[in-house]
């Protein structure tokens, strides 16, 4: 299995509902994207977030259903109307198990 985890650093100006628009299209792509086992996308509730205030955790089967999951016509659409145009800088760690 393969942990897929992103932290987003949004924009100052990022309304509360484009914020919260971005984490249910995203949420929304358990139902469209096979390889997507698993999607939990929330608001990180640390005091230590040095920023990044919305976490994704995602599980694949495989790096080949990660690799897949990246470019699917959905997950593209939904980053390019809902996260670009509020982000400001993401952390991203893949780990295998």
């Amino acid at each position: 299995m393969i942990n897929h985890t992103v932290l987003f650093k949004l924009k100052e100006e990022a309304s509360e509902d484009q914020i919260q628009g971005m984490i249910d299209a995203l949420q929304a792509l358990s139902g469209e994207i096979d390889e997507l086992k698993e999607i939990q996308v929330k608001k990180n509730i640390s005091d230590r977030s040095q920023g990044y205030t919305v976490i994704l955790f995602s599980l694949f089967e495989d790096k080949v259903a990660l690799d897949r999951y990246q470019v699917h016509p959905a997950h593209v659409e939904v980053v390019g109307a809902n996260v670009k145009p509020i982000l400001e800088s993401l952390v991203v760690a893949d780990i295998e198990y």
